[in-house]
């Protein structure tokens, strides 16, 4: 819908230009330099008011309404299709109806770039979803200072006694009802299609949580980073059913880290 918007104001503020500039003049439409200028103009507009969006609903929305308000997730998951809308990124979702129907559950995802946020937003759009994530993503211009209000954890891998204190944050969070997505890897997979070795002690969240585990298998093509724009590039995400506390209950952290990754490797 944003998207869609926004377009609609750069044809607008483009025709405009054109019309004012060049088509008024001599009733033709002759000026390549008025054209360009206009395209230009146009898109300027579209990106300050795409930043005017973002930052004052960060100001009246973010920063006041609780962190499983449906209206500032809806806001915050409009802003995060435009990057998809941007590159034609297509999702696709398998096994939606696997998805818990209470809040309050975590989800385990593979993971192999910086779209994948956007990415399980957007697909789990009727979900509120936060996430663990590295300090880089908070850092951001713009929309980073969205991943706290949102509910996001941010957590430094480089210093264990904050990595501890990042995990105990998302484990209350789940027990307070927000759906937490942890990437177990740690860090990007650059090899799309292989998982690297998953960290067992991300699963403390499910473990001390006692909330659902949900796996998910984020599957791409072995050649997406190749395809270029305006190419569609295909994204499936697939929902496997969730392990609820009783069935992984008596499994230490890396028993179940071995499970969890078998399942999602299983749909790579």
């Amino acid at each position: 819908m944003l998207t869609i918007l926004l377009l609609l104001i750069n044809i607008c503020a483009t025709g405009l230009g054109i019309y004012i500039f060049d088509y008024k003049v001599d009733s033709m439409i002759d000026s390549p330099l008025v054209i360009i200028l206009s395209i230009l103009a146009g898109t300027i507009l579209m990106l300050a008011i795409s930043i005017l969006y973002v930052e004052g609903f960060y100001y009246f929305v973010a920063k006041r309404k609780p962190l499983d308000s449906k209206i500032k997730h809806f806001i915050a998951k409009q802003a995060m299709a435009l990057p998809l809308h941007a590159t034609n990124t297509r999702v696709k979702v398998v096994g939606r109806e696997n998805l818990p129907k209470n809040q309050g559950f975590s989800i385990y995802s593979n993971h192999t770039s910086m779209m994948d946020i956007p990415v399980l937003m957007c697909g789990l759009k009727d979900h509120p979803i936060a996430f663990l994530a590295k300090q880089v993503v908070a850092d951001l211009p713009v929309i980073g200072k969205w991943t706290v209000p949102l509910g996001c954890i941010m957590i430094d891998r480089d210093n264990d006694r904050k990595a501890a204190e990042s995990i105990i944050k998302v484990i209350k969070n789940v027990k307070n009802g927000s759906s937490m997505v942890i990437f177990p890897e740690g860090t990007r997979t650059y090899t799309i299609g292989e998982l690297i070795e998953f960290k067992p002690g991300s699963f403390k969240v499910a473990m001390k949580s006692k909330a659902p585990l949900v796996p998910i298998t984020i599957v791409k093509a072995k050649n997406f980073r190749n395809i270029k724009w305006p190419l569609p590039k295909k994204v499936t995400i697939v929902i496997h059913k969730p392990l609820l506390f009783e069935e992984f209950r008596g499994m230490n952290s890396l028993e179940l880290s071995d499970k969890v990754k078998t399942i999602i490797e299983a749909s790579l």
